[in-house]
Parts: structure tokens; C-alpha cells; sequence
């Protein structure tokens, strides 16, 4: 049977010993760990949460200075939940990928020698995977135990990451197929634990951090995993041990802090730029933050053929004059890439932080234009795997009118017409050519053609327009080509992006469309089929 992580084989910890530590409680009942990170945020497991609702948050409380669940400890204190977060791409069945959440206090955390911040690694923080770490909570200390009232703390060697994933393979060979998809090379874990077994984290030490001495003899401690699951507590999972499948088990799992560290420092980056008492590292090793100058360049890493730092979090404003659009070109552009940009990325967004574009990949990104907008946002981020040389994006302002021009992703957030380069004479081959338009809150986006003329094919194979519901292109409403106008499109929300193609056989004319806001409210929705490949919402007037 596979549980929650949760502390087996080790002793009573020492009053203060783990100070970070904290004991998030039900109604009074424990039931998970933490570790204070800031005076406001918390660290631990998303599976801790399995409801998001206001009647389960409110019932919650975040004891920090905890010792001895059954007095009041002197250096205790109470706080409830203001907010809650939860990576995005957490997946809460078992196995559990992105198993990490961050607790927002109602209040600030008073810190003293016992009630201090857990460290977050440096970038470049490495450590032999035979180093010993320490988990501590009120787990049960074995597994058909219960929860122990005093704080316990156990000893776990790191397991090497070839040995891990070779664990993770035997785990995936007993889960049910539908779920052993979920085990792949890139899951956010690393291992820790005795092959043997006999030592390891428990039932109720979820959430939990596993800390490691930042060097020998040093005094400052290191969070380098979140307490997050396992098959078994402290049973034997080597290959030499005696055990019957399904009687083994596996090293505690823990989600890998260092993975996650650019969705940390992003998230408390948002909430708070006062990182009161915490050890961290300088976000972004190039200089960031407001840009005043009305053009110039952006260039990360600040020197040419040198690679861009791991763990970066680099955040850049730029403000136009009013009247003004943005114009961001790219020089260059090499970073890490994956499928939908899910580790090293730029992201581009415009005002109200609506995110345009994100890149990554070798190859270099179209030229972004923000249409009417004297603020723009770039937010770089990476991870601890395959850094590139980086990119230069210059920047400048431009007063007036910007014809569509192939090559360039557009933010639009008017109600204006839209029409393809050199409309109505013939468009030009090998185009490429996007816009990102976004309504108020509380509207959709009503796509309505005057004039449609593209190459006519099969399945819209060569020059097309496709109309997409969000930025990475996942939600398609319709693929559109030919001579016929189409009707009007809907969004589904309020973002519409129009990505419009050609290849190097024949033009056509283009076509012109204009954009209307249409309040959700008081409007009747009903799903249609019609022709060119659309799938669409329709509306009654």
C-alpha cells in the first residue's frame, strides 16, 4: 500500500533543534509539516491540501515553534491560511509530480533563535548524493503507528540519481498502466534513504522539508526536497533485500526544491518584494527591474558566448511615452528548449501583466509588438539543466500607426479592424504573421469578416488562419483557408489569438475582420457545427 510521506528509525529531536519546522493542524489535529521560508510563506506539499475550499482553509492553522503537540510550546505561535498556492502542473494522483505549495500567513512571523527561516540552495549548490540530510516531524514511527506527540527527527542518506530512477522504474512496473504514464525521467523528485529500510520519513511528516549542512561544519542548513510520498515506510527496497514484491518498498520520495526553484522565487517575487530573513540568492545575475530609457537592449548574459546562470529569475518593466506602442527586437535568442516552454523561458507581457508570447528554442522569435501599450513586462526564468547563451532584445517606442508586418506577434486590446500585410493586394509567401488580443474582464472576443480570401486546400494545409484560445495554442476553435467569408468566431474567454500562415506557393488576397468586447452577461451561448473546420461557440443576439 503506497502512503503519503510520513518519521521511522530515528529519535526524539531536541527543543529548537528545527527551527523552520512548522505543524500545519486541522481543528487542532496535526496532520502535516512545513518550513517557514519568509516571515509570510510557508513551503510544503500540495497533496496536503486536498480541498481548496474556503470551510476546509478556514479550519486550518500553521503552528510555528511547535515541540510538543500536547502543551504550548514558549516559543509557539498560531497563524491562519490567507492564500494558497499550487503549482500548476501538480498531479495530485499517485505518483505525484509538482507535490509543492506555498502558505501564505495572515500575519508575520516573529523570529528569534528558535524560529527562523530554512535556507533555499544557491544556483550552483552541489552535494555528494551520499551526504546525509535530516527529516524531522511528528510522523508515525512506523506504518501502523501512530502520530507521536513530540518532534522526532531521522537521518537519510541521499540516493544517487541513476539508482533513483532505477527505483522509479520498479515502482512503475506495479501501478496500474493508466497511471504509469505519470513516471518519466523528467518527474520533480529525488531519493533519500536507507536500501536496507529501517529509517524513514512517515504518515504525517508530509510537507515536511529534507535538510541538508550547506558544507562540513557549517552551521547553516539547507532545504533541498519537500517531504511527498512513498511505498511503505521503512521497508527495505534494494535489489538484495529479501523481501516479496509486493512487500517492498521504496526510498522516501521528495519533491526537488532545486527543480522548483524558479516557480518559488517567481511566486514570492509576486507577492512580496521584502524577503525578510531569507537565505537566498540574488534572483538574476545580470541587472533587472525598471528600464527608463525610451530604447536600448536587454541582454542576458550580460557577455556574448558565456551561458546564462541556472536558477534564474529575471524580471524586466519597460515604459513608453503615452501615445506610444513597444517594439521588442530580438538579436539573438538561444535557451533551453521543451514542450511548451515548461522549463528555461521568456515570457512577454503587456499591460495588466497579460503574457503575449513565451519563448524558448535556438530559433529567433518573431519581433513583438505591443499596439498602444507603454508597459511591457519580460520575465526569464531557468532551471538547473541545459543553459543556453541567452538572448538580446532591443527595445523602442513607436508613435503611431504599425501596418502588419510578417514576422510579428501583436497585442491587441481594442476594438479595431485587422487585416493581413499589403491587404488587399496579395499577401507575400512564407509569412508568419500572429495577434494577441485580449477584452476586458467579464467579455469575449467576437471575430467578424468583412473580406476572406486564402489558398484554398485540403484540411488548410498551407496558408491558413487558425484561431486559438490561449498563448501556448493547446484550445484551437477553428482552422480556416479558402474563398468563402466565414461567420463570426467567439472566444471562449477572454483571450483570442489569430495565427495566420503562408508557404511559398500561391497568394491571395488576405482578408480584413473586425473586433467587438461582448459582455458574458445576460448573453445566450449555444454550440454549433459549421463549415472551414471551425469549432466554435455561437451567439443569439
Amino acid at each position: 500500500k503506497r502512503r503519503f510521506l510520513r518519521v521511522v528509525g530515528g529519535t526524539q529531536a531536541t527543543y529548537g533543534s528545527h527551527p523552520w519546522l512548522v505543524s500545519i493542524q486541522n481543528k487542532g489535529s496535526h496532520f502535516c509539516g512545513g518550513a517557514i521560508l519568509t516571515d509570510r510563506w510557508i513551503l510544503t506539499a500540495a497533496h496536503c491540501f486536498p480541498s481548496l475550499s474556503n470551510v476546509f482553509l478556514s479550519s486550518v492553522t500553521v503552528l510555528v515553534g511547535e515541540f510538543d503537540l500536547r502543551v504550548e510550546d514558549k516559543d509557539e505561535q498560531v497563524f491562519t491560511v490567507k492564500s494558497l498556492l499550487i503549482h500548476e502542473n501538480y498531479n495530485h494522483a499517485c505518483p505525484m509530480n509538482y507535490d509543492i505549495a506555498l502558505v501564505e500567513l495572515d500575519r508575520h512571523v516573529a523570529m528569534g533563535a528558535r524560529v527562523r527561516p530554512i535556507c533555499l540552495p544557491l544556483p550552483d549548490f552541489k552535494i555528494p548524493p551520499s551526504t546525509k540530510c535530516v527529516v524531522a516531524g511528528w510522523g508515525k514511527t512506523w506504518e501502523r503507528g501512530h502520530i507521536p506527540a513530540v518532534l522526532r527527527e531521522v537521518h537519510l542518506g541521499l540516493v544517487d540519481q541513476a539508482k533513483c530512477k532505477y527505483v522509479q522504474l520498479m515502482i512503475k512496473s506495479s501501478f496500474p498502466k493508466q497511471k504509469q504514464k505519470f513516471l518519466n525521467p523528467a518527474m520533480t523528485i529525488l531519493c533519500a534513504g536507507a536500501e536496507g529500510g529501517g529509517r524513514d520519513a512517515c504518515q504525517g511528516d508530509s510537507g515536511g522539508p529534507l535538510v541538508c549542512q550547506a558544507g562540513a561544519g557549517s552551521d547553516r542548513w539547507i532545504v533541498l526536497g519537500i517531504t511527498s510520498w512513498g511505498q511503505g515506510c521503512g521497508r527495505s527496497w534494494g535489489m538484495k533485500s529479501n523481501r516479496h514484491p509486493s512487500k517492498k518498498g521504496s526510498p522516501g520520495i521528495f519533491t526537488d526544491v532545486k527543480l522548483l526553484l524558479p516557480w518559488i522565487k517567481q511566486k514570492m517575487r509576486e507577492a512580496s518584494t521584502d524577503l525578510v530573513g531569507v537565505c537566498i540568492s540574488g534572483l538574476c545575475s545580470v541587472t533587472d527591474g525598471p528600464v527608463s530609457d525610451s530604447e536600448g537592449l536587454i541582454r542576458n548574459p550580460a557577455f556574448p558566448d558565456t551561458y546564462y546562470d541556472n536558477n534564474q529569475l529575471c524580471l524586466w518593466s519597460i515604459k513608453a511615452h503615452p501615445g506610444h506602442s513597444i517594439l521588442l527586437e530580438f538579436d539573438h535568442f538561444d535557451v533551453e528548449n521543451s514542450s511548451y516552454c515548461q522549463f528555461d523561458r521568456l515570457t512577454v507581457s503587456g499591460s495588466k501583466n497579460r503574457p503575449v508570447a513565451i519563448f524558448c528554442g535556438k530559433l529567433r522569435p518573431a519581433r513583438v509588438l505591443l499596439q498602444n501599450s507603454q508597459n511591457a513586462v519580460l520575465l526569464f526564468s531557468s532551471d538547473i539543466n541545459r543553459a543556453g547563451r541567452g538572448f538580446a532584445v532591443r527595445y523602442r517606442g513607436i508613435k503611431g500607426s504599425f501596418p502588419p508586418a510578417c514576422g510579428t506577434i501583436v497585442l491587441v486590446e481594442d476594438q479595431i479592424s485587422l487585416y493581413t500585410p499589403n491587404y488587399p493586394q496579395s499577401y507575400s509567401n512564407d509569412c508568419a504573421l500572429r495577434w494577441v488580443i485580449y477584452s476586458p474582464p467579464g467579455h469575449l472576443v467576437k471575430l467578424t469578416f468583412a473580406d476572406f480570401d486564402l489558398e484554398e486546400s485540403e484540411r488548410c494545409l498551407h496558408d491558413s488562419l487558425t484561431v486559438l484560445g490561449d498563448i501556448e495554442g493547446n484550445k484551437e476553435i477553428a482552422v480556416l483557408c479558402g474563398g468563402s467569408i466565414p461567420p463570426p468566431v467567439l472566444s471562449f474567454s477572454s483571450i483570442m489569438v489569430l495565427h495566420f500562415t503562408s508557404d511559398s506557393r500561391i497568394t491571395r488576397r488576405g482578408f480584413s475582420a473586425g473586433l467587438t468586447f461582448i459582455s458574458i452577461y445576460g448573453t445566450v451561448l449555444f454550440v454549433c457545427f459549421i463549415p472551414c473546420h471551425i469549432k466554435c461557440l455561437c451567439i443569439c443576439f
